[in-house]
């Protein structure tokens, strides 16, 4: 009897001593891993919804595409209708950036050849049609904006509806004009390529030059990106960062979309494979691709989001567990709240 209870002593103990050394191990991981804006970032990203934010831009983005799509292109084709191998750069600079969107083949969305500019008899259905194509493309701006604040924490945006309207816009067009910029560069560097490659005597068609010109466009499309996501940050997240956050997020996130579209055809494989999916696959596969790439760009921007509120208290030191994280998030809700109320206060005693 005696020995029995021994026994269950030392193993009681054993297992005091086995919770305590965990316990240890476990904050010390935590300790460590909350250092790491990185993850400090992920946390906040979830914790705000970021997945379900990513969800209400998809849907908003789906819609959008089609319609940028439809406009730039009809505007696009009269300006560059002399011009093929320039339409050409536009078309494959713009499925580097959302691959299978555009293309003459079966496994594409929209033939480019297809598309008409809808205001051609300058008719009233052409006028609306024109202003609701308008509407489709801001919307996905506006659903990312919104998402943005959420992350951020800004309750209200004070911003007149007017100049909101006029941002949106110019983020939009600003869009356009990287794209076009990117077909103008791809179609410098090809061409730039086959001249270089024929001072050496070689083939535009030899592996080395095709190389080279894969090369360039990856680079293209990596800047582009990367201008994308801080020109998003700057203009819709309502948040001022540092330039070297606002960059190093950047440079991030479009890391990160870069390896979605490289490997965007496994997105088309996985859709087709399915019986039942094969015959809008490409559809469902830009879906998960539009998903998926405004998850990167939410935790790009929230990264940034990080650094800034990290840049507003440069002597504080990261939070050593997840309870006084939680409580640091509380206190700075709580700030954004009053915040919030005195700016109501002051514009009420305004009028």
């Amino acid at each position: 009897m005696q020995e029995t209870a021994s026994a269950s002593a030392a193993t009681l103990e054993w297992m005091a001593e086995s919770r305590a050394w965990w316990l240890r191990i476990s904050d010390a991981a935590v300790k460590t891993a909350l250092r790491l804006r990185l993850v400090r970032a992920v946390l906040l990203y979830f914790e705000r919804g970021g997945p379900q934010l990513a969800d209400s831009i998809t849907y908003r983005a789906l819609f959008s595409v089609f319609a940028a799509v439809l406009l730039g292109f009809s505007v696009a084709g009269l300006w560059l209708a002399g011009s093929p191998e320039a339409l050409n750069a536009l078309v494959a600079a713009v499925d580097a950036s959302v691959p299978g969107l555009l293309g003459t083949g079966d496994d594409a969305l929209i033939d480019p050849r297809s598309i008409r500019l809808p205001v051609e008899s300058l008719s009233v259905a052409g006028v609306l049609s024109l202003a609701a194509l308008v509407g489709a493309a801001l919307g996905a701006i506006g659903a990312l904006r919104s998402a943005l604040r959420t992350l951020s924490g800004r309750l209200a945006d004070d911003t007149f509806w007017l100049w909101a309207l006029l941002r949106n816009l110019a983020l939009a067009v600003g869009i356009a004009i990287a794209f076009v910029l990117a077909a103008a560069l791809t179609l410098v560097s090809t061409r730039a390529a086959s001249v270089v490659a024929g001072w050496w005597g070689a083939s535009p068609d030899d592996p080395a030059v095709a190389i080279v010109t894969r090369l360039t466009g990856i680079v293209i499309v990596y800047a582009l990106d990367t201008a994308l996501i801080a020109g998003i940050f700057v203009l819709l997240a309502g948040v001022r960062s540092p330039a070297r956050s606002l960059w190093a997020g950047s440079l991030m996130g479009a890391a990160g979309l870069l390896v979605l579209q490289e490997l965007s055809n496994l997105f088309v494989g996985g859709a087709a494979s399915n019986p039942l999916l094969a015959s809008f696959a490409t559809l469902i596969a830009l879906l998960l691709w539009l998903n998926l790439s405004a998850q990167v760009i939410l935790i790009a921007n929230t990264y940034i989001i990080v650094a800034a509120e990290d840049h507003e208290h440069p002597g504080a030191a990261p939070a050593t567990s997840m309870e006084e994280r939680r409580l640091r998030r509380a206190h700075r809700m709580v700030q954004a709240a009053t915040e919030e109320r005195d700016a109501a206060r002051a514009a009420l005693a305004k009028k």
